[in-house]
């Protein structure tokens, strides 16, 4: 991969809005989130390069994905927000546990669902 390409790759997401079936999570400031290279696994070979995967955490929003393509990357990030945001945004407070409840009240901190 050359370095354009990988600093292109390694350019923070800058997210307002994650459309849904029936509405869309808004974000009240920009959503930033920072790609970092996801190193190879030294338990298998491969040829240097090979592996190019690039990773972005969120923990507090329960956000671990990879890729190997800024597109994908958007892509996996945006369907793993909608996912999150169906399955414990959505919820009612009594279906959830502890951690999921903290990662549902992050998530209102930052956002809200609109109509459209």
């Amino acid at each position: 991969m050359s370095v354009a390409t990988l600093t292109d790759i390694l350019a923070p997401f800058e997210i307002w809005e994650v459309p849904l079936a029936y509405s869309t999570i808004k974000f009240f400031r920009p959503l930033v989130l920072t790609p970092v290279p996801l190193p190879d696994d030294p338990e298998e070979p491969s040829e240097p390069g090979e592996n190019d995967y690039v990773l972005i955490e969120r923990p507090d929003l329960n956000i671990s994905v990879f890729a190997n393509t800024r597109d994908d990357l958007e892509e996996v990030v945006f369907s793993e927000i909608r996912f999150i945001w169906e399955h414990f945004v959505q919820a009612d407070d009594v279906t959830l546990n502890a951690k999921t409840l903290a990662i549902k009240k992050t998530y209102l901190t930052l956002a809200e669902e609109i109509d459209g």
